[in-house]
């Protein structure tokens, strides 16, 4: 039995000890209040991008080995830092960037381009056990909104669409998971259609729409099995929320047509129409560069987490599984001048100190294994050096395997260090990562601490805690912050 010395003794160093791990956990001084996130799924080719490597020109019958870069590399803002031709507006705004080079994961994800995705938006695996939430949702529980009457988090350039499997699955990993519909992003399909739900039906007067939701809330709380109800007090709740916003500036940021200047607007614009590309079925351009434009308005009236996507298609888009090369050229010349001018924006009205952007994919490209690329019997080529593979049509000229061991990342502003790239890879195949490997879940710790959010921060579901990093053990890489 203890003494009342032993007591006070153990008093003393159980609050000690309690008094180490508030500090620990405490949150850091965040260096950023908004995210801007840029998602650019399909997996980019990062040796024609941000990690560019020596240009080999096309030659009929030439070896995999040979072919390290379709496009020259090009000098930069930043000193000593090179990015593929094609990206010249970027590379003008590089001495506000960092270049993350040396992004691994121990993952092979093969041919599954989803489950890639669900790490790179989750920093979890699927299946995680639970129904991860997105890092919009966690910044939007854990942060909140700046502006009482903008959402917390904001999804601009999905379609709303749950017709197949594959797209419930891309509604799950950048939804609020376990969090709840509390929790959901707002989405925002295209921002140059406007947002119809931020406007009253035809014929429905400001007067008639408030005493419809008047009644609502009287008849609600009449009724026993709805006024005790968190579910019910949760969707009235989102229905006051809905009504404020159609007079917020959520709703006056998008008439942007009207209150941008015409050279802002055309500064938005890509550079390549649909009328110009390979494929004419798929073409994103003017929605994406017009979501980045929508993410700088709502920035500046207080939205908190914003992921503007470039929508993934299957074999479009960056997914580039034949014509690499071709392909490559028309994504860049459609996301390098919204990118670039979103970044001088931001910069030009003194928001980038406290706003971080971030540009991401799924995983890395590199050489097929396979004469037929994309159907090579093992899905991806990760230790394939190309020794054996002939390239002799131009279909095969480009980086068309999947490529786990080596992914890039951009950021911007927010308390990251500016002009430089972090890690290096190996100039010749396979280009693995061999100076300072980064994985997803440290990257993810590294956003989080610019935020302010510690890596532990973590919410109960199903009797145990789900971290905002993989079992709260994330780790921020010190040298990409200032």
């Amino acid at each position: 039995m203890f003494s009342e010395m032993d007591r006070r003794r153990f008093l003393a160093t159980t609050l000690g000890a309690s008094a180490k791990l508030a500090a620990a956990t405490a949150s850091p001084p965040a260096t950023a209040d908004s995210v801007i996130w840029i998602w650019l799924p399909g997996g980019i080719a990062q040796t024609d991008t941000w990690d560019p490597k020596s240009h080999t020109p096309y030659r009929a019958g030439m070896r995999g080995s040979e072919l390290l870069g379709t496009c020259e590399s090009i000098p930069t803002a930043a000193d000593g830092v090179r990015i593929g031709a094609g990206l010249e507006n970027i590379a003008k705004v590089m001495d506000r960037g960092c270049i993350l080079r040396s992004l691994t994961s121990e993952t092979r994800f093969g041919a599954v381009h989803l489950k890639a995705q669900h790490y790179m938006n989750t920093g979890y695996l699927f299946p995680a056990g639970v129904k991860a939430p997105g890092i919009g949702a966690v910044v939007g529980r854990t942060l909140g909104r700046r502006d009482r009457n903008i959402p917390a988090y904001i999804y601009i350039g999905r379609d709303i669409d749950t017709s197949d499997e594959e797209k419930q699955f891309i509604g799950e990993y950048i939804g609020p998971g376990f969090y709840g519909p509390e929790h959901a992003p707002f989405m925002i399909p295209d921002p140059g259609s406007g947002l119809a739900t931020l406007a009253a039906a035809a014929g429905m007067s400001r007067e008639r729409l408030e005493l419809r939701q008047r009644i609502l809330l009287r008849a609600s709380a009449l009724q026993p099995g709805v006024k005790d109800s968190p579910q019910a007090a949760l969707w009235l709740r989102n229905m006051e929320e809905a009504r404020a916003m159609m007079d917020s500036p959520v709703k006056a940021a998008f008439d942007y047509h009207s209150q941008e200047r015409p050279e802002t607007l055309r500064a938005y614009q890509p550079a390549i129409g649909p009328e110009q590309v390979r494929d004419k079925t798929y073409y994103y351009g003017h929605r994406f560069g017009h979501g980045l434009l929508l993410a700088r308005r709502l920035v500046e009236r207080g939205a908190r987490f914003i992921q503007v996507e470039y929508q993934y298609g299957p074999f479009k888009g960056f997914d580039m599984h034949e014509h690499g090369r071709d392909r490559m050229v028309e994504m860049k010349r459609q996301i390098d001048q919204p990118i670039s001018q979103l970044i001088r924006d931001l910069d030009e009205r003194g928001l980038l100190k406290r706003t971080l952007v971030v540009i991401a994919t799924e995983f890395g490209r590199t050489i097929a294994s396979g004469r037929t690329a994309g159907r090579e019997a093992d899905g991806f080529a990760e230790n394939h050096t190309g020794e054996n593979l002939t390239i002799d049509t131009e279909s095969m000229y480009g980086f068309h395997g999947h490529f786990s061991s080596s992914n890039a990342m951009l950021f911007f502003g927010g308390g990251f260090r500016q002009g430089v790239s972090y890690g290096r890879t190996a100039n010749r195949h396979p280009m693995t990562v061999v100076e300072n490997p980064v994985s997803i879940v440290d990257v993810h710790a590294t956003i989080y601490r610019a935020l302010g959010i510690p890596p532990d921060t973590h919410y109960v579901t199903e009797g145990r805690p789900f971290y905002a990093t993989k079992d709260g053990k994330g780790v921020p890489v010190a040298s990409l912050l200032v």
